[in-house]
């Protein structure tokens, strides 16, 4: 498959790239390009403008401070932050979630802010545009009236299945976005997601992710992420879990557990997090907890998947996850 015929321009900093999205209404951003790039020669997205941010130094830094905390430049590489020492020490569940997209090759080119950005996935809309063509409806994301996944359906059902979202939420991230007039907003990680299938994220045409931020975790706090899927490499998750634990004289202080590839977005699993505060960590407690991730919630469909197993794994996943935390507390 060809791309199809656009424009290609290369800004050299943060400012000239919000004068090219505010002057080219029908321009994209590709910074790695492994999503957006198939998803081009899938006639998905057929943009005028291109606009390739990959050259930016200024966005691909990792710094860490103790006070400051963790900033990643948006267009810091997977591969990158899967190796860096400090986020391996300190920020695990990211390092590890960056680590498990996709293969070697793939974390070479892919950054954070690509990852955080990814849209939902669906069996009947990714796909060529001549398979698009022999349907004779078109699905909510293609402006259509109907969902193919689930008949009857009054939106979007497609899946939202990228790996460092949910270690991100776990760590407690913010996110930088500019907008069109070049001013920075500050917004928890959390609220960048939508819920909503047709657009998983708040970021409007105009807009890009600058970097991301993480706060130190106090003393005494472990993270870790864990996925399920039905490859090794080059799949996303069936399912995934990332927590972080605070854990202090035998008692977790705090705690924060997320999943991605249950729903249309990232999920935060706060009756989970509550079955482990103020509490001494054993296992059974952790089962308590696994229990409540399970009672919570409710997986949409994943290809050849059942939401009655995701939901069983999802379970597992952070039962062992949290308990990866806890042994990795610092």
């Amino acid at each position: 498959m060809r791309l199809p015929r656009f424009e290609y321009m290369e800004p050299k900093n943060v400012k000239e790239i919000t004068k090219l999205l505010k002057n080219n209404k029908d321009a994209i951003i590709v910074a790695g390009g492994t999503d957006i790039l198939p998803k081009m020669k899938q006639r998905i997205v057929t943009p005028k403008y291109v606009i390739n941010t990959i050259n930016i130094n200024e966005l691909k830094a990792i710094e860490f401070g103790e006070k400051k905390g963790l900033t990643l430049g948006s267009l810091t590489t997977l591969d990158a932050i899967s190796k860096s020492k400090p986020i391996l020490e300190k920020f695990t569940a990211l390092a590890q979630a960056a680590g498990r997209v996709a293969s070697t090759q793939i974390r070479n080119m892919g950054t954070i802010g690509g990852n955080i950005s990814i849209e939902s996935m669906c069996m009947y809309y990714n796909q060529t545009h001549e398979w698009r063509k022999g349907r004779p409806h078109l699905c909510f994301k293609l402006g259509g009236d109907r969902c193919f996944v689930a008949k009857g359906s009054k939106e979007c059902l497609a899946l939202f299945q990228a790996d460092t979202p949910p270690a991100l939420i776990a760590l407690d991230a913010k996110v930088t976005i500019v907008g069109s007039t070049g001013k920075e907003k500050v917004i928890d990680i959390e609220d960048f997601y939508t819920g909503k299938s047709k657009k998983v994220n708040i970021l409007k045409q105009t807009d890009f992710v600058k970097d991301i931020v993480i706060p130190t975790p106090p003393k005494g706090t472990g993270s870790a992420y864990l996925k399920m899927a039905q490859r090794e490499a080059i799949d996303y998750p069936v399912a995934g879990a990332a927590a972080c634990i605070n854990v202090s004289g035998g008692k977790c202080k705090s705690a924060r557990i997320a999943v991605t590839a249950v729903g249309s977005g990232p999920l935060r699993l706060k009756d989970a997090e509550n079955v482990l505060q103020g509490n001494s960590i054993t296992d059974d407690l952790i089962e308590k907890a696994a229990d409540a991730a399970y009672e919570k919630v409710r997986p949409m469909p994943h290809f050849n998947v059942s939401p009655w197993y995701k939901r069983k794994l999802i379970k597992v996943l952070v039962k062992r996850s949290s308990k990866q935390a806890c042994a990795n507390a610092k």
